[in-house]
């Protein structure tokens, strides 16, 4: 087995802990702890903030990854690229420090009443974590692409996705069981975000790739141009997919207030569940599909697209339909005050099992010749659910905040879809997708339909879970509605009868 494939695998393993870490960290402990909704939209915003911050602070030089090739050299240690990204990277986090100072209290304050000044008063308590947790991220970042470059690719992926939530977890224990003040926990939860930054630098040093000696004898005219278009380009479109994510728990503070943006976090994270099969085919599909466009091979790359469509929709509808069929038994194990986030729970998943369903467009257009479109894509859906969220939350709440995220991925796929039909005559949906959502949605209304609902809400997760598990896995498979979800079950049955 390759090394990259050997990497694939352990980082797709680790990542999925992550998310169970994370899942049961902030969907279940973190609600029946002694954090208020308001703490918990705190941590939200302190959470998601410093990734669009650390975005800007790095200028856009994670965009010169592309030029690595040309400055790789093992004895001469890369000609000092670890020493440019740091240098960069230390004018971008002054820049940001003092932005952040400037404009705080625009950033802290919010329109709603009442309890606004107390959401706004917990927020200005802590706003100075922003600067630690913006400058760590970015550093972090620095440090992972770095290593990617030298083909390490799971370090960093490992440190972010476990790691990280893992050491979290342990302050969060420590509130749920009520052995620590809130104060205390802050303290905590900002260390454990702080610490796998540390973590990396070792792991750098250790593999002796760990050098910040410059070398500006290397950097010729014609390079340094290169360096600064692309950094110029990527500051416009690289903070754009992370703004997408991370945009609207914020936007919810400040139309409403912090207590909400709690509620809305956890929304967020039963979303991000139907988004886990994603997260593993674009990392396997990026190579792929890059050596196709190598060699011109459409008919590949038309069929990988084809593929990727009707998996990702069979498995994120199955997802999303669990998850929904037991959406009142999930928010029956939560204090009452969650349950305002059921339909922003539905559209935010919604939203995702249209980027799903998509399949892999996205890795289609960025590893094309027309990657700057799907930038422009990109620039364009950061204002689309800005103001979707800026219009439909103070009519819907935190709902609004769901409706704006899914008519935002509609409308950004749909743009991929034509494009890539147009440009190169790739078409990836057939019969196959048609059957599968119709199986997926006749599972949903039989499990409404004939289940009653039993008392107990593990019991009845777990009963209409087999129901529908029972009924929609057997008709993908018998079907044949993806070859490769049939080829795994068929191994798996094989395992089976060889034991």
């Amino acid at each position: 087995m390759g090394i990259i494939k050997k990497q694939t695998i352990k980082g797709t393993i680790y990542s999925y802990l992550g998310v169970l870490i994370g899942f049961l960290s902030t969907n279940y402990l973190m609600p029946q702890s002694s954090l208020t909704p308001a703490q918990i939209g705190l941590i939200g915003i302190l959470t998601s903030a410093p990734l669009m911050f650390s975005q800007f602070s790095i200028l856009g030089f994670n965009g010169t990854a592309r030029y690595f090739p040309y400055f790789r050299n093992e004895e001469k240690k890369h000609h000092g690229y670890l020493f440019l990204a740091c240098a960069v990277s230390l004018l971008g986090t002054v820049l940001f420090v003092l932005i952040a100072l400037l404009f705080k209290d625009q950033i802290v304050s919010h329109q709603a009443t009442g309890k606004a000044s107390q959401s706004s008063a917990l927020f200005n308590s802590y706003y100075w974590y922003l600067i630690p947790l913006t400058i760590f991220t970015s550093f972090f970042n620095v440090f992972d692409l770095y290593a990617r470059m030298l083909y390490n690719m799971t370090t960093g992926l490992i440190l972010r996705e476990f790691t990280k939530r893992l050491l979290i977890l342990v302050p969060i224990i420590l509130m749920y069981l009520r052995l620590i003040s809130f104060e205390l926990f802050m303290w905590l939860w900002l260390v454990a975000n702080l610490i796998p930054t540390f973590f990396i630098i070792t792991r750098l040093i250790r593999d002796g790739q760990f050098s910040l000696k410059p070398d500006l004898d290397f950097l010729t005219r014609d390079m340094v141009n290169k360096l600064v278009g692309i950094c110029f380009f990527t500051i416009l479109t690289g903070m754009a997919p992370s703004i997408i994510q991370n945009i609207d728990n914020y936007l919810v503070f400040k139309k409403l207030d912090l207590s909400y943006a709690g509620v809305y976090m956890l929304a967020f994270n039963f979303g991000l569940i139907i988004s886990l099969p994603t997260r593993s085919l674009y990392n396997i599909a990026y190579t792929i599909v890059s050596e196709s466009w190598k060699s011109n091979d459409l008919k590949n790359i038309s069929t990988v697209y084809e593929k990727s469509c009707v998996t990702q929709l069979i498995s994120s509808l199955f997802l999303f339909i669990l998850m929904w069929a037991s959406i009142d038994n999930i928010f029956g194990l939560l204090p009452p005050v969650y349950s305002a986030g059921k339909y922003a729970v539905f559209f935010v998943s919604l939203g995702f099992l249209i980027e799903a369903s998509t399949g892999i467009n996205g890795v289609i257009m960025a590893s094309s010749k027309y990657f700057r479109y799907e930038a422009l894509f990109n620039l364009l859906l950061v204002g689309l659910i800005i103001g979707g969220n800026l219009i439909l939350i103070p009519i819907y709440g935190i709902t609004g905040s769901g409706i704006a995220s899914a008519a935002t991925y509609l409308i950004f796929n749909l743009f991929r879809y034509i494009f890539i039909w147009v440009k190169f005559g790739m078409q990836p949906f057939t019969m196959q997708c048609v059957l599968a959502l119709a199986a997926g949605i006749l599972a949903y209304y039989l499990s409404v339909w004939i289940l009653p609902h039993i008392g107990n809400y593990y019991v009845d997760t777990i009963v209409r879970t087999a129901f529908i598990t029972a009924l929609y896995l057997p008709a993908v498979y018998f079907l044949k509605l993806s070859e490769d979800i049939n080829s795994i079950i068929d191994g798996a049955i094989a395992k089976l009868k060889g034991r």
